[in-house]
């Protein structure tokens, strides 16, 4: 009996030591499972951080380029705007000189006209039998209205011609006005629709109408541009056809350098 209990109790330890056996294997086990599951987690939070820095940094780069966008636009829209008003302006000056050339040619007109009435007038008075010196009361009364009309007319012809040399001189110091070579700026906006680009300079800096500037890029020259619209420190151009190089495209921030009167000399002198 008492060699059945030992075989019993030496079955049991043994029984035992393989169960604590597969027991520690499964703990083993258990734990590079949980351990590679933990990676595995951490591997995909990181993953999920950077895909939402990512996110948020483009939200931000597009929120950007909406508002550049906005304000290009209306930039855009106000530069048209000054540029309908320096347009409407210069036609009003430009008409307001010809009217003022015709009120003068039509006052000198008047004037000949006149003259020749009182030399008619004149020449009928002589050769009537009554002396020279006792002219009728009916030449008397027209002298003396062509007296008050010849004066009245000298006054409006005076003045006439006093306002358009003002307009004159007014367009000659804008015409005369020349830029400095060197002068130096860069393209605010480009709008490739309509071929025009803004500036950064204007008329306190020195620029006038169809001056033409160099277009660079650092060291690259990229093509050319004409002023069209000058305002106070702001300026329109029109990009020249042809000039921009092959494979190239201007782009806000381009530099623009005035290089000196040989770029532009023929269209100055033909607006002279």
């Amino acid at each position: 009996m008492q060699k059945i209990l030992l075989i019993l109790a030496a079955v049991l330890s043994l029984a035992a030591a393989a169960l604590g056996y597969l027991n520690r294997a499964n703990l083993v086990t258990t734990k590079s499972a949980l351990t590679a599951a933990s990676l595995e987690v951490a591997t995909v939070n990181k993953r999920e951080a950077a895909a939402t820095a990512d996110a948020k940094s483009k939200t931000e780069k597009l929120a950007l380029v909406s508002s550049d966008q906005e304000k290009l636009a209306t930039e855009n829209t106000d530069l048209k705007s000054q540029v309908a008003k320096s347009s409407s302006l210069m036609a009003d000056v430009q008409k307001q000189v010809a009217d003022r050339d015709a009120s003068l040619a039509q006052m000198k007109s008047d004037m000949g006209a006149k003259d020749t009435h009182i030399a008619e007038l004149e020449a009928k008075a002589n050769s009537t039998a009554k002396p020279p010196a006792d002219p009728s009361d009916d030449l008397k009364r027209q002298l003396q209205e062509k007296d008050i009309l010849t004066t009245s007319l000298q006054t409006r012809l005076k003045d006439q011609e006093s306002q358009l040399a003002a307009l004159k001189e007014r367009e000659a110091q804008r015409r005369s006005k020349s830029m400095r070579s060197g002068l130096e700026g860069r393209i605010l906006a480009v709008n490739p629709s309509w071929n025009f680009v803004v500036l950064s300079l204007g008329d306190r800096n020195g620029v006038v109408n169809n001056a033409e500037m160099l277009i660079k890029r650092g060291s690259q020259l990229i093509g050319k541009v004409r002023i069209t619209s000058v305002e106070p420190s702001t300026s329109i151009a029109d990009i020249v056809v042809n000039s921009v190089r092959a494979g190239l495209s201007v782009q806000p921030g381009d530099t623009v350098i005035y290089s000196g009167p040989s770029d532009d000399s023929s269209d100055n002198k033909s607006n002279l």
